[in-house]
């Protein structure tokens, strides 16, 4: 089922623009924000792609398509912290001309890294989440459908660009100063 929606996005609390949704099956949900102040809206994960190593594609049965100018940048919640996930690619973007669906992977923390499948069992459990010790990979994703299906948020960004020009970069106090090179 294919539903289309228009959705408005607020930005300094006075322009608005638009954003078609497309809604791909009846589980899923359109973003939302906890509280109007919040500038990310979450995303609910709907559905297991496929898992890959330690990273888990979450679905989210959803497709977004900002006016023109403007783009998402999908980002974690900052309630990750509180679990042994991360996002596999650091930041996603969602440029106005892609409008499949929403896929997040989820890189999974834990101390028997690499080497397995998704249904490699672990007698342990691969990482403790409210008292249980989910024992596969696809056992952990399970879960993350059932308890915890928002764990990321997009938000909406103005795209700007830019004219690269060859020429001599001016003299600074830093130069070249790279990493670490600030507090030595």
């Amino acid at each position: 089922m294919n539903r289309e929606y228009n959705i408005l996005a607020l930005l300094g609390g006075n322009m608005a623009v638009k954003v078609k949704l497309s809604k791909m099956s009846d589980s899923a949900v359109t973003p939302t924000k906890a509280h109007s102040t919040d500038s990310g809206y979450d995303l609910t994960f709907t559905s297991i792609k496929k898992i890959v190593g330690d990273v888990i594609f979450f679905g989210t049965d959803i497709s977004v398509q900002p006016s023109g100018g403007y783009y998402f940048d999908i980002v974690p919640r900052s309630s990750i912290s509180k679990l042994p996930f991360s996002m596999a690619n650091s930041v996603g973007i969602i440029d106005n001309n892609y409008t499949g669906e929403l896929i997040i992977p989820v890189r999974v923390h834990h101390s028997d890294q690499g080497g397995h499948t998704k249904t490699t069992s672990y007698p342990n459990g691969i990482v403790k989440l409210d008292n249980s010790r989910p024992p596969t990979i696809l056992a952990l994703a399970e879960w993350v459908l059932s308890r915890k299906p928002k764990l990321f948020q997009m938000i909406l960004r103005k795209k700007y660009n830019c004219d690269f020009t060859e020429d001599s970069l001016e003299d600074t106090e830093r130069s070249n100063g790279g990493f670490g090179s600030t507090d030595s």
